[in-house]
């Protein structure tokens, strides 16, 4: 009985924190997605999820950036599954327009069929022009496990480039990627899932098979 009584309170606790988390999360990508990320400020995240105290923001994130880390942190590892399944269905080595569909796919499916997943992908092409964003430290800092797998499969397909070379046009091709389907999302996502993914697909591979000019 007594164990039971002093487990009650902390467990009580613990799901009043994950709820202000979860509201916080929620509150950011949604006030961002509409505003931009240079326009909400912490106390308008605080008022949008509900919160009187208005140390919570710093005491579950540290900061607004801490905040957004965490966001994209919780939504890309709830895709993340999706992107294993679908390097399931991977002959052998990929294409490059494979690893795009997979970077890319689990995005444009969740916001074709949920609220919530087009203001995610509004508040992604935000924070991807952030000064501070970078996806390979995301990466390995929240153990995004399908990523991590689908781009040693990317290194390995354009080593023929240098590391600079390389990066660059990674890093050029998912703002490409992102930035059309969060345009997608502006439009009400009117084309099919099929259709913006192949101008994804497609504008993606252009970029990263593009040949130098030598003259």
């Amino acid at each position: 009985m007594a164990k039971s009584a002093i487990s009650m309170p902390i467990d009580g606790k613990a799901k009043r924190a994950d709820a202000t988390r979860a509201a916080l999360i929620e509150a950011a990508e949604r006030l961002i997605a509409q505003k931009g990320i240079a326009h909400v400020s912490t106390r308008e995240i605080l008022q949008e999820a509900g919160q009187r105290n208005q140390s919570a923001l710093q005491y579950h994130f540290g900061s607004k950036n801490g905040l957004v880390r965490a966001t994209i942190s919780e939504r890309t590892h709830e895709i993340d599954d999706r992107r294993l399944e679908l390097m399931e269905d991977w002959k052998g080595e990929p294409t490059l327009g494979q690893i795009i569909k997979v970077l890319a796919l689990p995005l444009a499916e969740r916001a074709k069929d949920d609220e919530r997943g087009r203001y995610y992908l509004i508040f992604l092409g935000q924070a991807i022009t952030q000064p501070d964003w970078d996806l390979r430290r995301a990466i390995k800092d929240f153990e995004i496990i399908g990523l991590e797998r689908a781009y040693k499969h990317y290194d390995a397909l354009l080593s023929h480039l240098s590391d600079d070379q390389r990066i660059m046009r990674q890093e050029i091709s998912y703002d490409v990627a992102i930035l059309t389907l969060k345009r997608w999302c502006l439009r009400g996502c009117e084309q099919s899932v099929a259709e913006v993914m192949d101008t994804v697909i497609k504008s993606s591979v252009a970029i990263l098979e593009i040949t130098a000019d030598k003259s």
